[in-house]
């Protein structure tokens, strides 16, 4: 059958590390619950998380503006301001009456078309047909012709 890669030994020790193992730092969000009421305050004046990171810094506090962002969303229940791309998409096709078609139905444009002179298309063998990319035939027209 298959041997232990890793010996009895060290699986032990591990785990009586494990058991021991005291976290050694808080997490960034528990410094900032002494400060809930500021930038709770800061928030209801429309101060941006990055702001209020700065500003913390400044005081000698360390938070990114991701910690801010967190700490509002989870502590002081700040809804997320967007809804991620996935769930944008969804709620659109969902609320969109399916009895109206994809795209409004424009009136056609009725413009005369101009006469044209017909134009030799120079017809190719198939053994000369590519599979490149299909660039566009333009021909000049003559000085003096205009469409």
């Amino acid at each position: 059958m298959n041997t232990p890669t890793i010996s009895l030994e060290a699986l032990d020790r591990f785990r009586v590390a494990a058991s021991q193992y005291n976290r050694l730092t808080k997490s960034r969000a528990s410094r900032l619950l002494l400060l809930k009421d500021e930038i709770a305050a800061l928030r209801k004046r429309g101060i941006s998380y990055r702001a209020i990171s700065e500003l913390l810094i400044q005081n000698g506090i360390s938070a990114s503006d991701t910690c801010v962002t967190n700490f509002c969303h989870r502590v002081l229940e700040e809804p997320p301001m967007r809804k991620s791309s996935s769930k944008r998409r969804a709620s659109h096709h969902s609320n969109r009456d399916a009895s109206l078609p994809a795209s409004p139905i424009a009136p056609a444009k009725t413009t005369p078309l101009p006469t044209a002179k017909p134009v030799a298309v120079p017809t190719v063998a198939p053994s000369l047909i590519t599979r490149g990319p299909r660039i566009a035939k333009v021909e000049q027209l003559p000085p003096g012709e205009k469409i």
